[in-house]
């Protein structure tokens, strides 16, 4: 069963990520499925806007590790799926809104920086923790970190795995609010509701031409495979997640 769940309020497509128990860390049949979720959603002429946010104390503590056990033994093949999952992400031409509602690291992290807006609870952490699992890294991270904060504090939160909390988060630019935490879904479908009254084709365009202007995530992400490969063929590379 799919832990990629769709609702819809109003005009707006809300996909959320359904695995507490595991911090909702995304497996590779996981990625698989956002992406379907993403683009049926932006193909759906019902849908004016698209919320992403996870169940629990969690949006997404990234790739489940643990389920990985043979990555290393075909990282391209894990990587192409990953990676499919975000470029999907990163071209869904109607507006995206994450609502980080606790735990956001490593791909978790990037699936929000990769939507177009996101808010915050005060309690939310996030942190680039590819390098404390001895991994570089992915998911559009490379170039979402400086688009966002530019390159010397997107240095430091991906060499140093720093972990930010609550308004720290809206200090350093990674989103645009911090909220109370019950009202992270509320906040991010009241954004949703304002876009729907917007002209699709104008919303769209402008998107496009925002996301034209900036470094190209998809080159991006296509250099991340090429480093992360060289990363996995480490034997001590860790294959546990991190404790939060």
């Amino acid at each position: 069963m799919s832990v990629i769940e769709r609702s819809s309020r109003g005009a707006t497509a809300i996909i959320t990520i359904n695995r507490p128990e595991k911090k909702n860390a995304l497996r590779l049949a996981d990625f698989d499925d956002l992406a379907k979720e993403l683009l049926d959603a932006d193909q759906d002429a019902e849908v004016r806007a698209i919320v992403v946010t996870g169940t629990g104390d969690s949006f997404s503590a990234g790739a489940d590790l643990k389920s990985l056990a043979n990555y290393q033994s075909n990282p391209l093949a894990h990587l192409a799926r990953v990676h499919h999952c975000a470029r999907t992400l990163a071209q869904v031409s109607k507006p995206t809104i994450a609502a980080i509602n606790g735990v956001a690291v490593g791909a978790g992290l990037n699936i929000a920086l990769a939507c177009d807006l996101a808010v915050a609870g005060r309690s939310a952490m996030a942190s680039e923790i590819f390098l404390d699992r001895g991994l570089t890294l992915d998911y559009g991270g490379s170039a979402l970190l400086v688009q966002r904060i530019g390159l010397h504090r997107a240095k430091e939160l991906a060499f140093f795995a720093t972990r930010l909390i609550g308004d720290e988060l809206v200090t350093w630019g990674l989103v645009n609010r911090v909220v109370d935490d019950d009202q992270v879904l509320s906040h991010a479908l009241d954004w949703a509701h304002q876009l729907e009254q917007r002209s699709p084709t104008a919303l769209a365009l402008t998107k496009s031409l925002l996301n034209r202007a900036a470094t190209s995530l998809t080159q991006a992400i296509d250099l991340e495979v090429v480093a992360q490969v060289a990363a996995l063929s480490d034997p001590n590379v860790g294959t546990t997640l991190t404790n939060f």
